[in-house]
């Protein structure tokens, strides 16, 4: 699959004002990345995979403080929020769920506030920075780390989950560069992407050891998941300032590539886990 991908990222790249790249969706670079930690996982370690999930929550957290107005004296909020990616990534590597699902919700949360409360001595302004810095960090960062939790029960489950995603992002850009009004209904791009969705995880059985009927219900799941996703993130966008005509890395290029993954990702990692595991 990262031969695939790397194939038509090369493609897209040589033919990027023509055809082929307007009907790429944006999400095939960050699709790409996956793959690749999820290669490393497998000829390595998670333990060097880590490594490479810690530095894409960095990037795509540093992207979208670098979108929203926070003030110089939110500094230590925002290194706290940054230094709680290795801590998380610590406890996934080593499977210890209890602390890594209350790092961040709980801890990181409650830190912030006070490390903000620390640096300021005047007051104003401090309830909206502590709003952001925590709902970059929950959706961002944590989200994300709910699909690196996901490889390390197995690479192939995340490999499907994302696979499954990507098909949804092409069917929806399929969908909207039609012209009818009534294709571009949301329910519409749901009922299209099923059947791929559905086909592709009963077709990984073998490789991801999910029952048939758990397989069905996860494919029926992500296309749900993963317009919510794009729903809600695009909505976001539009506040943050991130438009698609100069949209670039940086400018919310990868907050825009991830959008459906922090949607799908802890869902499906809560059923799998309460399912199966």
């Amino acid at each position: 699959m990262i031969g695939v991908f790397s194939i038509l990222l090369l493609v897209a790249f040589l033919r990027r004002h023509k055809t082929l790249h307007s009907i790429l969706p944006s999400s095939l670079n960050y699709t790409w990345v996956f793959f690749l930690l999820f290669v490393v996982q497998e000829i390595s370690s998670f333990s060097v995979a880590a490594w490479g999930w810690g530095i894409l929550c960095f990037i795509i957290l540093r992207e979208y403080f670098s979108l929203v107005d926070l003030r110089i004296q939110d500094r230590l909020g925002i290194l706290a929020a940054y230094l709680s990616i290795p801590f998380m990534m610590h406890f996934i590597r080593t499977d210890w769920y209890t602390m890594f699902i209350i790092t961040i919700p709980v801890y990181s949360f409650l830190v912030i506030p006070f490390l903000i409360s620390l640096t300021d001595s005047k007051s104003e302004g401090a309830v909206y920075s502590i709003g952001v810095i925590d709902f970059g960090l929950l959706l961002f960062v944590f989200c994300t780390g709910h699909l690196a939790y996901l490889s390390l029960y197995s690479s192939w489950i995340a490999g499907t989950l994302i696979l499954n995603i990507a098909l949804c992002d092409a069917v929806s850009l399929f969908v909207e560069k039609r012209n009818s009004s009534v294709l571009k209904s949301t329910m519409l791009k749901y009922l299209i992407a099923i059947p791929f969705t559905v086909f592709l995880s009963y077709l990984m059985i073998d490789w991801t050891k999910i029952p048939v009927l758990h397989s069905v219900v996860l494919g029926l799941l992500t296309p749900a998941l993963a317009l919510i996703g794009t729903h809600t993130i695009k909505y976001f966008e539009t506040d943050l300032g991130i438009h698609q005509v100069d949209m670039r890395p940086g400018r919310g290029f990868i907050i825009d590539s991830v959008k459906s993954v922090v949607y799908v990702s802890p869902i499906i990692f809560h059923y799998i886990r309460y399912f199966l595991l």
